[in-house]
């Protein structure tokens, strides 16, 4: 429930842009503000994982900032204004749209982007489609869509919800201001998972030890939310025949200018 406070903050955001100044000046002036360590990804990229043993490394609170994880897309102004002095941690799949990024740059997010191979990401989207939620922020699926053979099930993920995977690397790699991620991939998280961790930590100048890493890692590694989440690297080229590794490829001739090195779509 809200506190008064967040009450009275709440009816001042309500006259829109200029209570926002209000609010956030009120903030300023009576709270400092706390640590934002902000992840936003591919989904099924290991960003649970990542979250939680980030977490655990920088002594934040695990701290979602939209309003429904179906809509992880975006930002959510209350959540932003309440965490102010709060000293978080967030993952969402938080796209690169302008009214994303000018929240961020009022509030003084500097963003993690975690992306993956784009042919694993999309089995492991199939995998939790089945084993976990048939609703997911990028795609929802009905309940005969298992009854089809599972290439079938591949092809439908490939037409729908990979341009969405494509649009939000294209969106991110488009910001080159304030707003600047710092990139990360699936592959380099689990081939060293201490090193990832002080990575970020130093993006956002938090000092750390190799003793609070090593704790961190292990906590997250120990985690039930985070253990069905690892799938592995190379089952998009082991599950995807050669036509439908050609169609994400032949996706990607949309970007022509980006690097789709990162996300497993590098041109021959």
């Amino acid at each position: 429930m809200a506190t008064f406070s967040q009450r009275i903050e709440r009816s001042v955001l309500n006259t829109g842009s200029r209570g926002l100044r209000l609010t956030l000046a009120l903030k300023k002036l009576f709270g400092r503000r706390g640590l934002c360590l902000f992840v936003t990804s591919f989904p099924k990229s290991g960003s649970t994982y990542l979250v939680s043993a980030l977490a655990r490394a920088s002594g934040t609170l695990n701290y979602f900032l939209g309003d429904d994880p179906l809509n992880a897309q975006d930002l959510y102004l209350p959540k932003l204004v309440d965490s102010w002095s709060m000293n978080v941690t967030c993952q969402q799949h938080t796209r690169a749209t302008e009214p994303n990024l000018a929240l961020m740059r009022e509030f003084g997010i500097r963003p993690v982007v975690l992306v993956r191979d784009l042919g694993d990401a999309i089995v492991s989207l199939r995998d939790h489609l089945e084993r976990e939620s048939r609703q997911t922020p990028v795609i929802s699926v009905a309940e005969d869509f298992f009854s089809r053979p599972q290439v079938a099930q591949f092809d439908h993920l490939i037409d729908v919800a990979a341009p969405w995977y494509l649009d939000f690397y294209a969106g991110w790699q488009a910001v080159t201001d304030g707003s600047a991620p710092l990139w990360l991939t699936y592959e380099k998280l689990m081939a060293d998972k201490a090193s990832a961790l002080a990575a970020i930590l130093d993006y956002y100048n938090i000092e750390t030890t190799s003793e609070t890493l090593t704790a961190a890692v292990g906590g997250a590694d120990g985690a039930a939310g985070t253990r069905r989440n690892v799938g592995g690297s190379g089952r998009g080229a082991d599950l995807l025949n050669a036509d439908q590794r050609a169609r994400l490829r032949n996706l990607g001739r949309h970007y022509s200018d980006l690097d789709l090195g990162l996300i497993g779509l590098a041109s021959d």
